[in-house]
């Protein structure tokens, strides 16, 4: 059996905490017989809480079998000039950790959000001899220019597309979270046979007993969205779709918010000027919490904007833990995979229309209770076969020893 030292960068991910990709994978390797370090900010994204003191540069720790390297950055809110010195901070304590650790890892993976991290773990691939394996979770620059965060004319943008350009060519394998990826490495001077689909996913043990749903047969029936409420998320139509209910289905219906970011206030402020009762907003809340959390809901949904970010595909995390909760799934936005069509189990509508968005919750009020449970049932039954974090793991372990063995010149 063979056992790789694998050293998995990031920049936003924690361990247990709300964005949990890196951590799951690490997970499953560490099942697998793996050595893995995981490196991650003390910072927070989303709480700004810092685990580090103020005197401490890195703090190493072992997590669940996973040695977690802590590292200090530089704090921020929003995202102006903090964010960018919290990213080159990132960057550079990487480095500085990974040239005082005494092991040497087989294969190198690093992000492409922050390009920053992933520069300094090709870097540090190339310092150590191994492979390096690019994992694209958002296509930067891009998607910073469709949601309107930087000009395509900006310097910023010019340096990070130089970077990204940079990355697809070092890298040994790119390892994509977005199905429809080739087409722009090759643009971008990469090889787009070296790509390979490895989605997020879920462990499905966090939802052992938590499978009790029953169709929903109490009214009001509970909407939930779980998740940011960042510029990507297209929080307020829900909140204009909860306001439509509100009208044509009272009591009906009662809708739970849970998560933070940059619209969340806009959120909580058009809820109030429409006078809503029928809506509440919750703080995030830890990926572990989340299946309990879900057990509320009868009907979960996901709504990204009109944007062409999503041209390279979709794969929210939330759609996974959704399925996993077996209820049934209501998905607005617009992506060559649609993940609402592709399980069977839930239903599509358009972005940023809230008539639309309202007309689907009616739909599924139409529905009996046992239509509905069965609606959930096909997609916990489509997340299990294809999503499932112990099928996922299997993928990547295979990918990384076949990435181990390729000489790096």
């Amino acid at each position: 059996m063979v056992s790789l030292n694998i050293w998995y960068f990031s920049a936003h991910d924690q361990p247990r905490g709300l964005s949990s990709r890196t951590y799951d994978y690490s997970l499953e390797l560490v099942k697998r017989g793996h050595k893995v370090t995981f490196f991650t900010n003390s910072f927070c994204h989303w709480s700004h809480l810092d685990i580090l003191e103020q005197s401490e540069k890195w703090r190493i720790e072992n997590i669940d079998g996973i040695r977690i390297v802590w590292l200090k950055t530089i704090p921020y809110s929003g995202n102006g000039l903090g964010r960018g010195l919290n990213m080159l901070s990132n960057a550079l304590r990487c480095l500085q950790v990974a040239s005082v650790l005494s092991d040497v890892p087989d294969v190198v993976l690093g992000p492409s959000v922050p390009l920053g991290t992933g520069w300094a773990a090709a870097r540090i691939a190339k310092r150590k001899n191994a492979p390096f394996v690019f994992e694209v979770r958002d296509v930067w620059p891009a998607i910073l220019v469709d949601d309107g965060g930087l000009s395509k004319w900006s310097p910023i943008y010019f340096a990070f597309r130089h970077l990204e350009k940079q990355l697809y060519r070092q890298a040994s394998v790119i390892s994509s979270t977005l199905p429809y990826l080739c087409d722009h490495v090759a643009e971008s001077g990469g090889d787009p046979v070296k790509v390979h689909w490895t989605p997020n996913g879920v462990s499905l043990n966090r939802f052992t007993g938590k499978d009790t749903y029953d169709g929903g047969k109490n009214m009001p029936l509970t909407v939930m969205y779980v998740g940011g409420f960042g510029q990507a998320h297209d929080v307020i139509t829900l909140v204009r779709a909860a306001n439509i209910l509100n009208k044509r289905q009272r009591g009906k219906f009662k809708f739970i918010m849970i998560g933070d970011g940059v619209k969340k206030q806009e959120c909580v402020d058009e809820s109030k000027k429409l006078g809503l009762t029928n809506i509440e907003f919750r703080d995030s809340v830890p990926k572990s919490e989340v299946p309990n959390v879900q057990m509320e809901s009868d009907i979960l949904v996901a709504c990204v904007t009109q944007s062409d970010s999503y041209r390279f595909g979709l794969n929210l995390n939330k759609i996974y833990d959704y399925y996993g909760s077996s209820r049934p799934v209501v998905f607005s936005g617009t992506a060559p995979n649609d993940p609402a069509k592709e399980s069977g189990s839930g239903i599509s509508v358009d972005p940023e229309k809230p008539d639309l968005l309202a007309n689907a919750f009616e739909e599924l009020l139409a529905m009996t209770p046992s239509q509905r449970k069965r609606m959930g049932e096909i997609g916990r039954q489509h997340v299990e076969s294809k999503y499932n974090m112990n099928f996922l793991g299997e993928k990547m372990e295979q990918l990384l020893i076949n990435t181990s063995n390729i000489n790096v010149i």
